[in-house]
């Protein structure tokens, strides 16, 4: 009999042990629904926000369509010759017997006349000339003012065959990177991305960073298909990156794990769905919690100005109102959208452990009756 008493003793102190530590020790991928919400720890720093009809405006999607409007697209820009430019310079005469051809017979023509580095060109006759930020038709009365008083009537035209001024150049993450020229006409950022062989990776995933001078945009590929492209100019570089913009679900989900987004500005229902929505057998639907590191609107100062911080923001989807909620509430990259397990779930992980103790009790009391017998 002591024997028995013994071991129901240690039985006791296993059963006490799991009573103590309550629901603590339940395996789960993330924090308990109570303790999320504040009732038993503290959230080391992050705001916990109720999303709710009152304050779904501040963080709503941004739609980034064509409501944002396209600038007008202009004429083709002036082309200004610049160092390395390569021209076709033709000069003629109204009658025979002078310097250069007559006009009839199309007069004389220089090919590969190159711009050199201190942007002059050099002619017979004309000697040196500086043509640096002039376009062709300056270049042509130039060249002519030159020949004024050597030649009769000289007749000057002068076409741009090759140039480097007048181009931007595509680069990164694109099929045919190069330098395209802006002579046949305007060229948007499309245009030149396009004519690069288009992007490497999905339109989704690709930023497009422009330069120019000394100002810098980085805008996603995305928006520029959606209505932000933009003109560009002379001496513009283009770059494509890869940007992979991805969102973490996990808990009670149909399929956890981290997922690249398939729209621009996905909304949290846009989420929910691509990882299956909710787990129906385990999620509770009052816990639906989205994690972000850096939000302009954590809280408000004691003046009422917003301020900065990592914020919790949760999501009762047993109120109807929340599903259209969740379809404006906008998901950055790099969220964290964490569902937990239903109260019953919890309650019945909590009973897993006392029932295999009782079973050991069973088992125990079984065995020590036998042994009582002999």
């Amino acid at each position: 009999m002591g024997t028995i008493r013994s071991h129901f003793g240690l039985v006791g102190a296993i059963i006490g042990g799991v009573l103590l530590n309550g629901c603590t020790g339940i395996p789960r991928s993330g924090p308990a629904e109570k303790i999320i919400n504040g009732e038993q720890a503290d959230l080391a720093g992050f705001s916990l926000i109720p999303v709710d009809s009152a304050n779904i405006g501040r963080y709503q999607r941004v739609h980034i369509d064509d409501g944002v409007g396209t600038a007008a697209i202009q004429g083709a820009p002036r082309i200004s010759l610049s160092p390395g430019d390569v021209l076709k310079v033709t000069i003629s005469e109204s009658k025979d017997g002078g310097l250069f051809a007559p006009l009839a017979s199309g007069g004389t023509a220089f090919n590969n006349v190159r711009v050199d580095h201190t942007g002059t060109i050099s002619l017979p006759y004309a000697g040196k000339v500086n043509v640096r930020g002039l376009d062709t038709q300056q270049v042509e009365s130039r060249i002519r003012g030159r020949l004024v008083g050597v030649t009769f009537e000289p007749q000057v035209y002068v076409e741009l065959i090759a140039d480097r001024g007048s181009t931007v150049l595509v680069s990164g993450e694109v099929n045919k990177p190069g330098r395209f020229s802006l002579t046949e006409g305007p060229m948007t950022v499309l245009d030149a991305v396009n004519l690069a062989g288009g992007p490497q990776k999905a339109t989704i995933q690709s930023d497009v960073i422009i330069r120019r001078g000394k100002s810098v945009d980085r805008i996603p590929l995305a928006a520029l298909e959606g209505g932000r492209n933009r003109q560009l100019k002379p001496g513009d570089e283009v770059v494509v990156q890869t940007n992979v913009k991805v969102f973490n679900a996990l808990g009670a989900v149909k399929t956890s794990g981290q997922n690249e987004f398939t729209k621009l500005n996905p909304t949290l229902m846009d989420a929910l769905a691509q990882v299956g929505g909710l787990d129906n057998n385990i999620a509770s639907n009052r816990g639906v919690f989205v994690f972000r590191l850096k939000e302009a609107k954590a809280y408000q100062d004691a003046n009422g100005n917003w301020q900065e911080g990592p914020v919790i923001f949760r999501f009762d989807m047993s109120k109807p109102e929340t599903l259209f909620l969740a379809q404006v509430f906008g998901v950055r990259s790099n969220d964290t959208i964490y569902v937990t397990n239903a109260p019953t779930v919890e309650w019945t992980r909590s009973l897993e452990p006392i029932a295999q103790t009782m079973a050991t009790v069973n088992s125990v009391v079984s065995v020590g009756r036998t042994i009582s017998r002999f």
